[in-house]
């Protein structure tokens, strides 16, 4: 086996902000300089500014996905709402024919009989023809059509709940070695790993994020094969030039600052609850959220609820390391509130920048703060205990000063460079790869003996 390796990143989308892409993005640039050839498919369609797109672009590494069309027929809402439209005015005549039924069999008011059956078109049509992804189908094409093109030594799965489970039973059928990585923590509340064991034990490693993540794979999830934890991955932005601007905060409002997806598992509702209580005490701190997904309109308007202005909060995302290294040079509190985490590249990145941080304590979290030692926890779903922890920052000037600097000598002194990480997860590789040529060998070998010397 050569020490050079074809590695192939699997992803499910790419967000064009998020932890798994920053981290997948840097991993796939570090092994590409070590020498490795990486390539990357996705199964839907990236915009052409995404930025972690045109990282790798730029770095020389292929990514392969859906034509923009078929994803967003197949996986877009927004799409699929508009083809729902159209074909919901089509099938008119059916509907006022299914109204005639319902009128005359039910005994219904006439609106009350074409409300019923619209409804019932409705949803069949959402339910069974433009409500699931049908992705699936399309990825494997594009995945046989990578295998066949490009020879992959291994995939690596960047894999969020059960969504590219299917690519393992694709590889495995086909003798392909794989490295599966889940990029969160597994709840037994949340139905997302429904049947995960029936495919992951099929993949040669799992990588976990956390001792945490690992531990609730093998619980709740059922893992077998062998778990890889790995160290987070972040490049030191020090060393990139970048420098913490010495700015009193004397005559100034302190700014808050959370980096994270507008999702459910980010808490973001106690965090707003929890501005509420500091903003009793002290009413001029700012607080800015950078980051957008499916939750900002339920966001707002819990915001607006609260008597809080969630324009002036939830900002949007960034774009580029440029501007995140703009946003924490703004920075005096970083706050994370999630209700359930893997191993969340914002804490790592407060951590890089040397900000004093107040988090909750999920997933692998505490493997990285110490509580009072280098930043500060809570408990999820305590937006008292968060308010109670910014206030104490906003108050003690030298408390702040000496979180921020533990927390970048936690970074400093961690595993966290790209280097070692991507030098660690080729190791990996490797082992995958072997194990895999063993078995295959070993199962020729039984089939050669099976053969009868008539034969």
């Amino acid at each position: 086996m050569t020490d050079k390796m074809r590695i192939c990143m699997i992803f499910y989308d790419m967000q064009e902000f998020g932890g798994l892409e920053e981290y997948a993005a840097t991993l796939a640039i570090g092994l590409r300089q070590q020498g490795h050839d990486v390539s990357a498919l996705s199964t839907a369609w990236i915009p052409p500014d995404n930025q972690y797109l045109t990282r790798l672009r730029c770095n020389d590494i292929s990514v392969t996905q859906l034509p923009k069309w078929l994803s967003l027929t197949l996986s877009d809402w927004k799409t699929k709402h508009k083809i729902l439209v159209v074909l919901m005015r089509l099938l008119t005549p059916l509907t006022y024919l299914l109204a005639i039924g319902l009128f005359f069999v039910k005994r219904r008011t006439w609106r009350a009989s074409v409300t019923s059956a619209y409804g019932w078109l409705h949803g069949l049509l959402l339910d069974h023809l433009i409500g699931p992804d049908r992705r699936k189908p399309f990825a494997q094409l594009l995945l046989e059509w990578q295998r066949l093109r490009w020879h992959p030594d291994v995939l690596h799965i960047q894999g969020y709940t059960s969504s590219l489970l299917f690519v393992i039973e694709w590889a495995h059928a086909r003798r392909i070695p794989v490295v599966y990585e889940e990029h969160q923590t597994p709840d037994a509340q949340f139905d997302w790993w429904r049947d995960f064991q029936r495919s992951i034990n099929k993949a040669d490693r799992v990588l976990a994020v956390s001792e945490k993540s690992a531990e609730a794979l093998r619980a709740v999830c059922g893992v077998t094969r062998p778990i890889v934890v790995r160290n987070p991955l972040l490049s030191d932005p020090f060393a990139s030039g970048w420098s913490k601007p010495l700015q009193s905060t004397k005559h100034r409002p302190l700014f808050v600052t959370t980096v994270a997806r507008l999702y459910i598992t980010k808490g973001l509702s106690y965090l707003l609850e929890a501005i509420v209580l500091v903003r009793q005490k002290h009413p001029l701190t700012e607080f800015r959220v950078y980051g957008d997904g499916p939750m900002r309109a339920e966001l707002l308007t819990y915001a607006r609820q609260l008597g809080l202005d969630g324009d002036r909060i939830f900002v949007g995302s960034f774009t580029s390391r440029e501007a995140l290294s703009q946003i924490m040079s703004e920075t005096d509190i970083f706050v994370m509130s999630s209700v359930l985490e893997g191993q969340p590249l914002g804490v790592v990145e407060a951590m890089a920048y040397g900000c004093p941080i107040v988090t909750t304590a999920v997933g692998g979290i505490a493997e990285l703060i110490s509580d009072g030692a280098n930043g500060l926890l809570c408990s999820p779903r305590d937006p008292v205990c968060l308010a109670r922890n910014v206030c104490l920052l906003i108050e003690d000037a030298a408390l702040r000063a000496r979180l921020a600097h533990e927390a970048r000598q936690t970074y400093l002194h961690g595993s966290y460079q790209p280097s070692a990480v991507c030098s660690h997860i080729a190791s990996v590789y490797r082992d995958a790869i072997s194990e895999r040529r063993s078995a295959i060998s070993r199962a020729s070998m039984v089939e050669q003996t099976t053969v009868s010397p008539e034969r």
